[in-house]
């Protein structure tokens, strides 16, 4: 439970910030040109077409609706993120690897794939016409720089907040 826990809030981290290094323990420091760097190493342009027809409809949707309407954030085979935009992100346990993004009417917005369950994880978005649209890293639990496809910092999200290239507060997850 607690790795799966753990799994979760790593791959929910999805924005990027301010620009300024963060110090994790073991003094590892990111700036944003070395986040940027690692992040784009390796860059997949797309995912199998198979994956995004299959979900581009939420499956689950109303099962979904009811348990974050309840607070729910786990389900006997999935974990769920709800945005204070009102849209959710999905995580099966049986493939943590992927996470999918529907909007408040269950209509996928994008999919993002994990290269690793292990810190540095680097992490594509795909649209649901599969372009890459976002490359983030996360450096810890609480720590995402996210790019947008050519690589201008886009966002950080610090903990559970979600901070615009500027420092504006963007976006919060439960």
């Amino acid at each position: 439970m607690k790795k799966a826990v753990l799994f979760l809030i790593m791959f929910f981290a999805i924005c990027i910030g301010p620009s300024y290094s963060y110090t994790l323990k073991g003094e590892v420091t990111y700036t944003v040109e070395r986040a940027r760097k690692e992040a784009f190493t390796n860059v997949e342009y797309s995912l199998p077409q198979s994956i995004i027809d299959k979900n581009i409809k939420d499956p689950n949707f109303k099962e979904n609706i009811k348990a974050i309407k309840l607070g729910a954030t786990e389900l006997k085979d999935r974990y769920i993120t709800a945005f204070s935009s009102g849209d959710y992100a999905i995580i099966y346990k049986n493939n943590l690897y992927y996470e999918y993004y529907y909007l408040q009417n269950g209509q996928l917005e994008s999919i993002g794939k994990r290269n690793s369950l292990v810190f540095p994880v680097i992490a594509y978005r795909y649209n649901s016409t599969n372009d890459l649209i976002s490359v983030s890293l996360d450096v810890g639990y609480n720590n995402t720089y996210i790019f947008d496809a050519n690589g201008k910092l886009d966002s950080h999200w610090i903990g559970n907040k979600c901070y615009d290239s500027k420092g504006k507060l963007v976006l919060t997850r439960q």
